[in-house]
């Protein structure tokens, strides 16, 4: 594949931006950006775009619902008057 250059310009707030995400993924300012075009593009799959966060999403619940707790609750409200 041959390479081309482009330069752009940027506001300082997102190349500042531009910066510090490319130094927290360990990837150079190019590469995000060229990660960045082909996701807008459409050229990842969403397997793809989301494999850097894999593992790193908990859901463990506080507080876990009784199974039956909604089918109580309609048996309590809905009592037919004898």
């Amino acid at each position: 594949m041959h390479a081309s250059t482009l330069t752009i310009r940027l506001p300082e707030v997102q190349r500042t931006a531009l910066k510090e995400t490319a130094l927290r993924l360990k990837k150079s300012e190019s590469e995000l950006v060229r990660e960045l075009l082909v996701r807008e593009f459409g050229q990842v799959s969403f397997g793809e775009r989301a494999a850097e966060f894999v593992g790193s999403l908990t859901s463990a619940t506080a507080h876990p619902a009784k199974p039956d707790s909604f089918r109580d609750a309609i048996k309590r409200n809905n009592r037919r008057p004898r």
